[in-house]
């Protein structure tokens, strides 16, 4: 078994070139297929990890972390892009309800089941009920790209699998907290979960103001510095939000979705 953390640096990099090259081909083959992308690449991932053949073993939780939160701020940002706030305004509503309500119903049906089935507690059983609970945004804009679905449907989903996250996170934090904590406040965490929720929708909406009115109006020498200035916007907006409290994954997917202005200067340029 190797452990991917004694790997050089070049060495790290060249397993990082060989997934990427992976990616991009099994995308072809996807298509072809019929199957999600995504799919494939976790198939790709437990074979060669530990579980499987054991090839790459890698328990470097906190960099797993930092990854996992980039690519997830990337794929947010890119479902905003392509979700038209013309199609979300008639489905707000109703995407709403599933991305509150529909997670919590979910969190509720998988507690019951792990409770009597894994012999859990409660808690235990609505934690892992809560890490489950929210569809993934990767997964749903993956499966619906170039799906003949009618565009309502579409729309709600997409919506809906990318406002979910805050739910599912203020869930997770609760009833870890509640486990470790059993004193806590339940009203002391409500009101975080407001404010997260408050500031996530507020500095969305202006910072994607911000965003697509600076690229639509400045001139760059290269047509591809427009999808970097956009990420590094993306990376801008999650940062700033979560460091003053709020939900930094809705800020970024609002800020892409209901800018007033629409990102003229990334009509031709993909952010990913």
């Amino acid at each position: 078994m190797v452990n991917i953390q004694n790997f050089t640096v070049d060495g790290i990099i060249l397993i990082g070139g060989i997934f990427l090259l992976a990616g991009v081909l099994m995308t072809k083959v996807s298509a072809r297929a019929g199957v999600p992308s995504l799919v494939l690449f976790m198939f790709l991932g437990m074979v060669l990890g530990s579980d499987v053949s054991g090839l790459i073993y890698f328990s470097n939780a906190e960099f797993a972390q930092m990854v996992g939160i980039v690519a997830l701020i990337i794929i947010l940002f890119e479902g905003g892009l392509q979700t038209q706030w013309k199609h979300i305004r008639p489905v707000l509503g109703s995407s709403i309800v599933l991305a509150t309500l529909g997670v919590l119903i979910t969190t509720g049906i998988v507690a019951v089941a792990a409770y009597y089935v894994f012999d859990l507690t409660w808690l235990q059983a609505l934690l892992l009920g809560s890490i489950v609970g929210s569809t993934d945004a990767a997964a749903v804009f993956s499966v619906l790209a170039g799906q003949n679905i009618k565009s309502k449907i579409s729309s709600t989903l997409e919506a809906e699998s990318g406002t979910n996250d805050p739910m599912a996170m203020f869930l997770t934090i609760a009833f870890v907290q509640l486990i470790m904590i059993p004193d806590s406040s339940v009203w002391t965490m409500l009101g975080s979960f407001l404010l997260q929720m408050g500031l996530g929708l507020v500095l969305g909406l202006a910072l994607g103001f911000f965003a697509s009115w600076t690229i639509n109006r400045i001139r760059l020498d290269a047509s591809g510095l427009y999808a970097v200035l956009a990420a590094g916007f993306a990376i801008f907006i999650y940062s700033f939000t979560a460091v003053l409290g709020g939900s930094g994954l809705l800020a970024v997917y609002l800020a892409a979705a209901c800018s007033p202005f629409t990102w003229q200067r990334l009509s031709s340029v993909r952010v990913i």
